[in-house]
């Protein structure tokens, strides 16, 4: 059986990534480098509200890192924000933070509540250098995520054609699809994990660019940076407080404080969002902790 055969039919609760790398040994992950530009900002969120300072809203203290997430593995931690996919409109980087932290979001379509997220702005002061394993075939329905539509048209200009042969460009999508499936649990990041802390560290990038799972790939693009790029290449500007009313299908995302240097915003009174969500009273809408 061939090794992505093997990796297919991997039994994560039973595997290590010593397994998921004896496997990989001697094949060829297909990826594509990028820059990052000086004045990107870069979101990050977290539940709840009431945080106002920079150590409240950065990467997590290593002891606390016990399981695995999709770029880390146990007893290792990275700075995860997102990109939105265009930098003059934020609101598509908040949408995704909202969707990537949300329980309301995770419990599906017809949820009903208001959920409190905090999201830091963080601005990149020194060009980042971080690597894609988004290929030709990574959510390939969403044409209007311009992030997106320009790392799938690297992979094809990198690796396309006959640069790269028919089994790579296979193991390639299979690795891409696992930074982008939806996980039961932390074991199932036990692949990407693997792979995103190996390259990282073997090849000195700066960190590693994935879609939103959540939003299935819109709106922007998810980031993982090393702690030693955000305490060099990174700068805190910002803290907002914003609110997501839902109910079922529709839903609305206000912003409802600022901390830090100021962010200009036009505030849509309680009325608009009760007529947009046609209800009688935000209160209607139950609070999610």
């Amino acid at each position: 059986m061939k090794a992505l055969d093997k990796l297919r039919k991997l039994d994560f609760a039973s595997s290590t990534p010593d397994d998921v790398r004896e496997l990989l040994m001697d094949l060829k992950i297909l990826c594509v480098p990028f820059y990052i530009k000086e004045g990107t900002y870069i979101l990050r969120g977290r539940r709840g509200g009431g945080y106002t300072k920079r150590s409240q809203m950065t990467y997590c203290p290593v002891e606390k890192c016990t399981t695995m997430q999709r770029a880390t593995l146990p007893n290792q931690t990275m700075f995860y924000g997102v990109i939105s996919d265009n930098q003059a409109h934020q609101e598509n980087a908040r949408a995704v933070v909202a969707s990537e932290c949300s329980k309301l979001c995770r419990e599906g379509i017809n949820s009903v509540g208001r959920e409190t997220f905090s999201v830091a702005h963080w601005e990149v002061v020194k060009q980042l250098h971080v690597v894609s394993l988004i290929n030709d075939n990574t959510f390939p329905d969403v044409k209007d995520n311009k992030l997106l539509n320009q790392f799938r048209e690297a992979f094809v200009l990198f690796h396309g054609g006959l640069q790269s042969s028919d089994e790579e460009k296979e193991m390639s999508r299979f690795i891409s699809s696992e930074f982008s499936k939806v996980v039961k649990n932390d074991l199932d990041y036990l692949i990407s994990a693997t792979v995103a802390t190996d390259i990282i560290e073997d090849m000195k990038f700066d960190g590693i660019i994935y879609p939103s799972v959540q939003l299935g790939g819109q709106g922007g693009i998810n980031i993982a940076l090393t702690t030693q790029t955000v305490n060099r290449k990174l700068k805190f500007r910002r803290i907002i407080e914003q609110t997501l009313y839902k109910k079922g299908e529709h839903s609305f995302l206000r912003i409802e404080k600022a901390y830090g240097k100021k962010l200009p915003r036009q505030q849509f009174p309680d009325s608009y969002i009760e007529k947009d969500l046609n209800i009688c009273s935000l209160t209607d809408l139950p609070i999610v902790d």
